[in-house]
This record gives C-alpha cells, structure tokens and sequence, in this order.
C-alpha cells in the first residue's frame, strides 16, 4: 500500500507545469495547472454559444482572445465591465468569449461579448479547466499566451496587462 502511495504522489509531482508555463499564480504542491494548455500551444474548440450556434477558436484567429469558463456564481460586474471596456477600446482586435457552465446568470443580459454555454462542462472538461473561473489568453495564433484559474485579484490585474501587451505586440503596422 505504501509503495501505491508514493507512486501515486511521485506521478501528481511530476504533472507540475514547466517552470517557463505561463501561470500567473503558479500553482503550489498539490494543486494543478489552470488548464491543459502550456504558454505557447494553440486552443482549438468550439464554444456552443447560449443563443444557439457554434463559435469555433479558429474563426476568431487574427484576433486577440479572452476565453473564460466562469458560472453565475463567479460573475464579477468589475471584471465584466473592464471586459466592456477593453472591447470597446480595440474593437475587431480582441474578443472576449466567457463561456457559461450555466445559464441563470445571464438572463435577460445581453452582455458585450461572446456568451458561450457549457451546462455539462464538456468545454471546460476538455479544457482541464482546474476552477472556475479559469481564464486563458489567446494571441492571434490562438496560442496560449497566459492563464489563471481561480481568485480574481492579483491574477485579473495581471491578464489584464498582458492582453495590452499581446495587442501591442499584434498591432497593424
């Protein structure tokens, strides 16, 4: 039994993120990566989007994205309207897809971004998605360019500033 223990924590250890994952908080012993995508790897799902539909990751290449698995319970009306915000600002550069595990909190909102839903988790299954919210962000490659799971602050502060940082470096010349 001993030697199934020590495999077993010898296995969880050796799942911890590479040094140069770009986790914002990184995560301590026992706790995982955000999600199953390393800094630098493409995402390619598809969202299916609470009105209907399907949006997949690939349409919105050349843009940069905020793709965040969140549920009522975890809405945050500062984060959402930062999100507003930053829409507004670099409208046709960023896209914002919150994808929803449930549908309660947003009805009747019609919200600035892409509302995806995922009652089963199926997205957020594939993901790994480790808490929720986890947030990843995409450059216009769709390649991971940071990540969290988990508390809001300091890790919303800091996507924040790397989404500036990803549209500065993806800027039209």
């Amino acid at each position: 039994m001993r030697r199934a223990v020590v495999g077993l924590w010898a296995g969880v250890l050796a799942c911890k993120p590479a040094p140069d994952a770009s986790v914002l908080v990184a995560p301590t012993r026992g706790q995982r990566p955000p999600s199953r995508h390393a800094a630098g790897e493409q995402v390619d799902a598809n969202v299916p989007l609470q009105q209907g539909g399907v949006i997949s990751l690939a349409e919105l290449r050349g843009k940069v994205v905020v793709l965040e698995v969140v549920d009522a319970a975890h809405r945050d009306a500062a984060v959402e309207a930062e999100y507003a915000a930053v829409l507004a600002r670099f409208a046709g550069r960023v896209e914002v897809v919150m994808v929803s595990l449930d549908a309660d909190g947003w009805v009747g909102d019609v919200p600035p971004f892409v509302l995806g839903w995922d009652p089963q988790g199926a997205l957020a299954a594939r993901l790994l998605a480790a808490s929720v919210p986890t947030v990843l962000l995409l450059d216009p490659a769709g390649r991971v360019v940071t990540q969290y799971s988990g508390a809001r602050q300091p890790n919303h502060a800091a996507l924040i500033a790397a989404l500036h940082e990803a549209l500065a470096r993806a800027a039209p010349a």
